[in-house]
C-alpha cells in the first residue's frame, strides 16, 4: 500500500507546483540555500483507518485484461504534513504568503483529489541553525483506501486512495 499512498503526497506535490508554488516531497535543509523563493516539504504524516481493515465491498471491476475483480475498500483519514520554508532574506513574510497560498489551494481546490476536512498552520518561526523561516501546516482528508482482490491468489492487490463523500 505504500505506493498508493506515496503517489497520493506525490500527486499533491504536483498540484501545488501547478498551482506555481515550490513544492518538494523531502527537504534537505542543508541544500535550501539554492532555493530562492519559498518552497513547501509535502509529507504523509498520519494514516487513521477504521477497524477491520477492507471489510467493505464495493463491487466488481473489470482489469486492464478484462477480467473481473471483486473491489473491498476501507475509510481512512489522511493526514498532510506542510513544511513552508523560506530563505533568510526573503523574511517571514515570504514564508507567510506561500503558506497562505498553500492552504488556498488545498481548502478550494482539496488535497489531489480528496476533500480538506481540516487545514491548520501554525506560528512563523526563525530556524538560527539553517538560516530559513518555516512554518508548519497540516492538512486532514477524507479517504477510502481501495483494493482489489485477485482470483488466483486471492490477496489484494491494486492498491488507490480514492477521495469520499463527507
Amino acid at each position: 500500500m505504500t505506493g498508493a499512498l506515496s503517489a497520493w503526497r506525490d500527486g499533491v506535490a504536483d498540484q501545488l507546483r501547478k498551482n506555481g508554488l515550490n513544492a518538494v516531497t523531502a527537504m534537505d535543509c542543508q541544500r535550501a540555500p539554492r532555493w530562492r523563493e519559498a518552497v513547501a516539504a509535502v509529507a504523509l504524516s498520519k494514516v487513521t483507518c477504521a477497524p477491520g481493515g477492507f471489510q467493505n465491498y464495493l463491487g466488481v471491476q473489470k482489469g486492464p485484461d478484462g477480467a473481473e475483480r471483486e473491489v473491498y475498500g476501507q475509510e481512512a483519514e489522511l493526514t498532510l504534513a506542510l513544511d513552508v520554508f523560506a530563505p533568510r532574506d526573503g523574511g517571514g513574510e515570504a514564508c507567510q504568503q506561500a503558506a497562505d497560498a498553500i492552504l488556498e489551494a488545498l481548502v478550494c481546490q482539496g488535497a489531489a483529489g480528496l476533500t480538506a476536512l481540516e487545514v491548520r498552520a501554525d506560528r512563523v518561526q526563525f530556524l538560527e541553525k539553517d538560516g530559513l523561516y518555516r512554518q508548519e501546516l497540516l492538512c486532514r482528508c477524507g479517504a477510502w483506501l481501495t483494493a482489489r482482490v485477485d482470483s488466483e491468489t486471492g490477496f489484494f492487490t491494486d492498491f488507490e486512495v480514492k477521495g469520499r463523500v463527507t
